[in-house]
């Protein structure tokens, strides 16, 4: 059954794309001014939007450096971060040294996930919003070689 509908959304996705594509090629061939105005506008609107998506892009990562800072200064062997993205939601690793550094830094691994989540609460659908807790990893140095030595077995 589910191969069943999986071919149903992908008949609905070409057929959908087929008919933008007959109503694109239409309005370009009977009004090709409208359809020089409208892709005008639409390049017009997306360059004019750039300096305010890199502004706020800018100020997030500084609130997030900042939160990093402020939740691991005290640290005599302060860790390093990670930010990547994965399925439109940012994500971080902190990445210690060794696992007993993870360990002493149990209470401040919190503050740094209230932080997050202060600056992202507004991301993502109401349906999938942000989740501190499943975008930030917590690992050691020396985890990842105990990793790398047991698949090398």
């Amino acid at each position: 059954m589910k191969k069943l509908w999986a071919l149903r959304y992908v008949f609905g996705l070409l057929l959908g794309s087929g008919l933008v594509v007959v109503l694109l090629v239409t309005v370009v061939r009977y009004e090709p001014m409208w359809a020089g105005i409208a892709a005008f506008v639409i390049v017009g609107g997306i360059i004019a939007i750039q300096p305010r998506v890199r502004k706020e892009r800018e100020r997030t990562r500084r609130l997030v450096d900042a939160a990093f800072r402020e939740s691991y200064a005290q640290l005599p062997r302060p860790p390093s971060m990670k930010i990547s993205s994965s399925y439109g939601y940012p994500t971080f690793e902190v990445i210690f040294r060794s696992k007993a550094d993870m360990d002493d830094a149990a209470m401040r691994n919190s503050q740094f996930k209230d932080a997050i989540y202060s600056i992202y609460k507004g991301h993502g659908p109401r349906s999938r919003p942000f989740r501190a807790e499943m975008a930030i990893f917590f690992t050691c140095g020396d985890y990842r070689a105990e990793l790398r030595a047991q698949s090398n077995l």
